[in-house]
């Protein structure tokens, strides 16, 4: 299994861009374009990673909130107990209902771990908006989790449908990190389901540096489709992700700096698509 990990904590200059990238998989941090005009603890409390296996890849990407400790605690525990069955040749479930529990399963075990480092560093659990892509292309698989405001782009070659985010009618955004949570109220309070991947050009996980009012873009949804669709045409295959991740990031960091607001923005790519 191969995979990448970038942390918000090793990444706190402004205007600064961190990247990795291996076969289809790519990601990207940065503090963000501009400093933050809100009330925060730790300069950059983002965090993204991926992995790839034989059988498939992931990409998840969390936004902390009061500490940069929780969001990095929670893609840590993926990468330790997830990824490498997720994504080995064997699929790990048989049936839709298979994978919706092991959906439920990755986001109890991420919000324990928030818990965790908190205890360990007799500090208040710091919580994350959490996205999370399975992608199993022979089972013609994707396995999408959500829990808060960051977002989980299908893209194929018409739209790019945000699969994550919260729903619209809450007045309030639900994060991971509560001591109170339990399987029920992480499966009421989290988005989880299936796609098919066949249509798909690429997956593109983003946080809300992306999107915040007076901060980012206009229209999330549509930078993300025009930037997948300008690396499809100039870039060559092997590129596709890591130029979509670079993009998607650079794009949030032009409207920091244009509003004079910046957050931390993080993002991670896997190209599907020939």
């Amino acid at each position: 299994m191969q995979s990448a990990f970038l942390r918000g904590r090793e990444h706190q200059k402004i205007g600064g861009l961190a990247v990795e990238a291996e076969g289809p998989a790519a990601v990207a941090l940065s503090r963000g374009g501009a400093r933050k005009t809100y009330t925060h603890t730790d300069p950059n409390e983002d965090c993204v990673a991926f992995a790839l296996g034989e059988g498939g890849q992931i990409l998840v990407a969390a936004d902390g909130h009061h500490g940069e400790l929780g969001s990095e605690a929670a893609v840590q525990r993926i990468l330790e107990e997830f990824a490498e069955p997720w994504t080995a040749s064997a699929a790990p479930a048989q049936d839709e209902a298979g994978w919706l529990s092991l959906g439920l399963d990755a986001l109890e075990r991420a919000n324990l771990a928030i818990l965790e480092i908190a205890g360990e560093n007799q500090l208040p659990p710091a919580p994350t908006t959490f996205v999370l892509a399975l992608i199993r292309p022979a089972e013609d698989v994707l396995l999408h989790l959500s829990v808060g405001d960051s977002h989980l782009f299908a893209v194929d070659h018409e739209t790019a449908t945000d699969l994550g985010g919260r729903d619209p009618s809450w007045k309030f955004t639900p994060f991971l990190g509560y001591e109170q949570a339990n399987r029920d109220t992480i499966q009421k309070y989290s988005q989880v389901g299936i796609r098919s991947v066949q249509d798909l050009r690429a997956v593109v996980l983003a946080t809300d540096g992306l999107s915040e009012p007076g901060i980012g873009v206009k229209s999330p949804p549509t930078t993300v489709l025009e930037k997948v669709a300008h690396v499809e045409r100039e870039s060559r295959p092997d590129q596709r992700a890591v130029e979509t991740c670079r993009g998607v990031v650079e794009e949030a960091m032009h409207a920091h700096v244009a509003q004079k607001a910046g957050d931390n923005m993080g993002c991670s790519v896997v190209w599907i698509g020939d």
